[in-house]
């Protein structure tokens, strides 16, 4: 239906104007696959007191589009008590080939609590990205089906959402949020082509992100408004450890055995003790654990859209004695036919460190930047990402290592705070001495469900 009459329609039938879109009726959608998956999530945003949750989107283009602006807003009202830090890493064109590449960095950084994921491209790689969140972080994972696109394969498309997808939920314990199903009831409803969704054969238009948005939003109207518990309940992969019941100080000292690849600890709110608090795993300062460091992606600015042209750098591999720096690349030589470039690579505490290309392997003179053959941004075919124009020479890729772990810390009032992240998933020793730990309220182990 034109727009003009859309709004006549509307406004004929008395309702506002400010939605010029067909509403949406879910009739017989099923959502069994989605609120019994994510528990964690849905007490952290109903427990009473003020908490907090980190959410991510991620996958590719169809994720980066404005209907998850949508969501967050949805979400930032309806839990008004809960700081929601919800971000989008979601990378347009990288399809579970080139995605898996990227994961292990991209969510490891953030941690988060609960993953909204969509992404194209073949199976055994996409099982290989859910294998990745499941053993390095405990986030819930709530996978969203394939909306309708025009010319593509329907018929693969269709066993995909309603056969394999599934299937993986279950065998993982994920959510499954059936777009698919969704969309082609709203098609059919009013009578609408699939390309009056879209601005071209996938990507979503104002009313295609509209309805993509309400999808997502009817499977999160699933959970709770009000508080479930007066506090976060022990859930799968989270162990919550209180003083006096599951450990006792000695000499403001405490040493606990742990399971996970992460360690919060939160303070009383009547914390008086400002002292720092010093910490080790495993007898070691969690600075000397190369687990305890990521990196940025690298970008030809900072801040900068990731990415923007073939022969990028688009991951790289952390190793030796790291610390937080500054890092540049600059490329010395461009071979485009080829598909390879040369560089040289320079710390900003480490100085000059090599150089090599990116044919081969590269292994950094201090030994703490790895880069192998397939870290590039190639092109699998001639049309791949045409509207990105090779590196030149003398083009710089610039990021940062940082560290996500603490050897000491100086408590905050009231506050989670992280102390370690990133360690091995397995079992370790945590020795914390401070004159502060009297005021610990408590200790959060996160325990990834696979192992690495």
């Amino acid at each position: 239906m034109h727009i003009y009459l859309r709004y006549l329609f509307l406004l004929l039938a008395g309702e506002s104007l400010a939605q010029p879109y067909p509403p949406v009726h879910f009739g017989m959608t099923t959502t069994t696959r989605f609120a019994t998956r994510i528990p964690k999530t849905a007490q952290l945003l109903t427990t009473a007191e003020p908490g907090q949750i980190r959410i991510l989107v991620y996958g590719q283009s169809i994720s980066r589009q404005d209907w998850w602006l949508e969501v967050r807003s949805f979400l930032k009202q309806r839990y008004p008590k809960v700081t929601i830090t919800m971000v989008n890493r979601a990378i347009g064109g990288f399809s579970s080939e080139r995605l898996k590449q990227m994961v292990e960095n991209d969510v490891m950084a953030f941690y988060p609590d609960l993953i909204l994921l969509h992404d194209y491209g073949n199976q055994p790689d996409y099982e290989q990205i859910i294998r990745s969140i499941r053993s390095r972080t405990t986030a819930e994972v709530a996978i969203q089906t394939d909306h309708v696109a025009v010319g593509q394969n329907d018929a693969w498309h269709d066993q995909h959402s309603s056969v394999w997808l599934p299937a993986l939920c279950d065998t993982y314990g994920l959510a499954l949020i059936d777009v698919r199903t969704a969309w082609k009831a709203y098609l059919a409803k009013h009578r609408l082509a699939a390309s009056a969704l879209l601005t071209d054969a996938v990507h979503l238009n104002g009313h295609g992100n509209y309805l993509m948005a309400e999808i997502v939003k009817r499977y999160f109207n699933t959970l709770p408004v009000t508080a479930m518990t007066t506090e976060l309940e022990p859930s799968a992969g989270v162990s919550i450890l209180k003083p006096g019941r599951d450990f006792t100080l000695r000499n403001h000292t405490l040493r606990l055995r742990v399971t996970g690849n992460r360690i919060d600890v939160r303070w009383k709110d009547s914390a008086a003790h400002p002292s720092a608090v010093t910490l080790t795993i495993d007898g070691q300062e969690p600075s000397a654990s190369v687990g305890c460091f990521y990196h940025t992606r690298p970008a030809r600015e900072p801040e900068g859209s990731f990415p923007t042209h073939i022969g990028q750098l688009l991951t790289l591999r952390l190793a030796g004695q790291l610390q937080p720096e500054d890092w540049t690349l600059i490329l010395t030589d461009v071979d485009s036919l080829r598909q390879e470039v040369r560089f040289r690579l320079h710390g900003s505490r480490t100085g000059p460190d090599g150089s090599g290309s990116s044919d081969s392997l590269f292994t950094s003179g201090s030994g703490r930047i790895v880069i192998e053959p397939q870290d590039w941004f190639r092109r699998n075919n001639p049309g791949d990402f045409g509207q990105f124009n090779w590196l030149k020479p003398g083009d710089t890729l610039q990021w940062n290592v940082l560290s996500m772990c603490h050897d000491t810390i100086i408590p905050a009032a009231g506050h989670m705070q992280t102390l370690v992240q990133g360690i091995v998933n397995g079992e370790h020793v945590l020795t914390l001495a401070g004159q502060a730990l009297t005021d610990l309220r408590e200790i959060r182990v996160y325990r990834p469900p696979l192992p690495e």
